[in-house]
């Protein structure tokens, strides 16, 4: 009977912890995914970070939500999600138990609350009309003060979930707020060049600095309660009497703009963020001199904050690089990745093995496989609008604003060569599926036919009445397809150049692509549209009888037979087809991702769980899987029924 006793506790402990290791190592790309999707490459874009009190856990506001980190190890721990659309401020509570997040970019603009711990939603408050932009919990974690862009500053009380004080003073957005280490005071900087102090009990205006001649980015008080600290966009740092508002001090060797400040935990040192030149300064406060300077990043530091502990500093650029600094020493520990601008373009390789993403001006590569980041190509110096892999796996090509166009090593990640030509934004790349040849459509209405080889342009092909947007190519790579704001689809002969055939009133061709046996062109645009490739007559159409927003009937039309049709009830603005020519896609206005049998029309599955536009799909190359790319810093993979 013991040994059973002994048997069943032991399994169950092994279970436990074998859960618990599992729940932990969970990979990243497959926390909080939306219904539908299996994975997701990058963490969108980053907005504020917070340490927790015992300063082993740090927390990024992003677009999709608040990523929770091992401080030590830069292991992701949990995705809290909920907002609709992008976290613009993170807050811990004093307690270490609650995570708060200020919404922003879109008609979420609540307070939401989380459990650390099991990572649920605890509450939210309402009362916000733009992003919430900054927050932070009293010292005794009764209340929290919130600014906002309109100009509001609100200090709510947490346990009845409603407003103390609202304080509408201000005449410009309030990017930071701050508790005094008393908790008698609640500090505000805004962008009409001030900082505002109020008391926390009756909600009057204490003081106001006067002083900075351009807008107040960050703020924060000394430990010892006497002094607060502004950054400006006027390339000076000022310190302030915390009761008066006078001015005692002004640090203005600084040639930058000043993002953030943050006092040490001792109060013997102030770190500064650079704009311009990626810098974190720490200036002693004792003798108002430069003691050290970090350089951090390549850009702009947004955020710099040091560890409860005072043994870390943790700073955060403009692209989303996370860094964290031996405060003492200057000395780099840690880097946090992934927290990415947002894609404009996703392409699978033809081998499956990788897929690539557009991001700002460069491409990342990760391993379809293990969802690790391979490598990341960077030489554009504008935004890339367009990415595609050459057939044979070893070339990828991408177009950018300002006409330019890169091949690049996808072994390597060196750049092959660059085509010169076009003189305005490139808006697509494709290969031919021989390899031999690339095409690009850009906005200085011109298709160009390029040798992959040699780099020379062999054709040129005017789209005359507007800019080009889409090229595809047949199957057989026989015959180019191009698509402009024109609503026509002109098709050329590659080996000539001659125009072989134009298809009209096409819709606004966004986006353009042969089926997989090339017996069909569909068009997307203002609606989709199914051509016969040969004759170019009108297969299948998807007519937009209403407004933007409403939902009427559609009409599929197959030959003089006419059917209700499951399609589209808003703007397609990108389509592919599956490469075993099952299923076509397409990207709607409302962002949801649908997908439709290629044969009979019939909707098949509504995918939707970005929380900025969707820019690019592709499928894999076995049809099984369809990639999605946002603004919103993610891709997402999704399975195909």
């Amino acid at each position: 009977m013991l040994k059973s006793i002994i048997q069943s506790v032991l399994v169950m402990t092994f279970l436990f912890v074998l859960f618990s290791l599992s729940t932990f190592s969970q990979d990243y790309t497959e926390m909080n995914l939306p219904n539908g999707a299996k994975a997701r490459l990058g963490k969108g874009f980053a907005q504020d970070i917070a340490y927790s009190p015992d300063s082993k856990l740090l927390t990024v506001a992003s677009s999709i939500g608040i990523w929770l980190y091992d401080v030590n190890t830069g292991k992701e721990i949990n995705l809290f999600s909920g907002h609709t659309n992008t976290v613009r401020s993170v807050a811990f509570s004093p307690d270490g138990k609650t995570v708060a997040g200020g919404g922003g970019l879109g008609d979420d603009y609540t307070i939401r609350f989380w459990n650390l711990k099991n990572g649920k939603q605890i509450t939210k408050l309402f009362g916000h009309t733009s992003d919430i932009r900054a927050l932070a919990f009293s010292p005794d974690g009764k209340f929290l003060v919130s600014g906002e862009d309109d100009n509001i500053v609100i200090l709510w009380d947490i346990s009845k979930g409603k407003r103390k004080h609202t304080f509408t003073d201000h005449t410009g957005a309030v990017h930071s707020v701050a508790f005094s280490p008393d908790g008698n005071t609640v500090a505000s900087g805004s962008w009409d060049n001030t900082v505002r102090l109020w008391d926390v009990s009756t909600g009057i205006l204490k003081a106001i600095t006067e002083g900075h001649t351009n807008w107040v980015n960050s703020i924060a008080f000394s430990p010892n309660n006497d002094v607060i600290a502004s950054g400006s966009r006027d390339q000076t740092v000022r310190l302030w009497d915390a009761s008066t508002g006078k001015l005692q001090q002004t640090f203005s060797d600084n040639t930058d703009r000043v993002y953030s400040v943050a006092f040490s935990p001792d109060g013997r040192s102030l770190a500064c963020g650079n704009s311009d030149r990626g810098n974190i300064l720490l200036l002693n406060i004792a003798t108002g001199k430069l003691q050290q300077t970090i350089q951090a990043h390549d850009n702009a530091v947004d955020i710099v904050k040091f560890s409860p502990d005072g043994n870390t500093l943790v700073s955060m650029s403009w692209g989303g690089e996370i860094k964290s600094w031996n405060a003492e020493t200057g000395k780099h520990k840690l880097t946090i990745n992934g927290h990415l601008h947002g894609f404009r373009s996703v392409a699978y390789s033809p081998d499956g093995k990788s897929i690539a993403g557009a991001s700002g001006s460069s491409i990342m590569l990760w391993d379809t496989k293990t969802k690790q980041h391979k490598l990341t190509l960077q030489g554009h110096k504008q935004g890339i609008n367009s990415v595609a892999f050459s057939s044979n796996n070893r070339t990828l090509a991408s177009g950018s604003w300002r006409g330019g166009i890169r091949l690049w090593d996808v072994d390597t990640g060196k750049q092959i060569s660059s085509l010169i030509g076009h003189t305005d934004d490139i808006r697509s790349v494709t290969f031919s599926p021989d390899g031999k040849l690339l095409a690009s459509a850009g906005n200085d209405q011109t298709i160009r036919l390029w040798d992959v080889i040699t780099g020379e342009q062999i054709h040129l092909f005017e789209e005359k009445r507007g800019r080009a947007f889409s090229v595809t190519f047949t199957p057989d790579s026989k015959t180019l397809a191009g698509g402009g704001f024109s609503g026509v689809i002109r098709l050329w002969d590659v080996g000539t150049g001659e125009l072989k055939q134009t298809i009209t009133r096409a819709g606004s061709g966004f986006s353009i692509a042969y089926s997989p046996d090339g017996e069909t062109l569909a068009s997307g645009g203002q609606r989709i549209q199914l051509f016969d490739s040969k004759t170019g007559d009108k297969i299948q159409t998807y007519e937009q009888v209403a407004t933007k927003y409403d939902f009427f009937m559609s009409i599929f039309t197959l030959g003089k037979k006419r059917r209700d049709l499951e399609w589209h009830d808003d703007v397609a603005d990108f389509i592919a087809y599956s490469p075993d020519g099952k299923t076509l896609a397409g990207i709607g206005d409302d962002d949801h991702i649908r997908l439709w049998n290629a044969k009979n029309g019939k909707l098949k599955r509504i995918y939707s769980g970005h929380k900025w536009s969707v820019e690019s799909i592709a499928f894999s190359p076995d049809s099984r899987t369809l990639a999605s790319c946002s603004l919103d810093g993610t891709i997402l993979l999704w399975d195909v029924p």
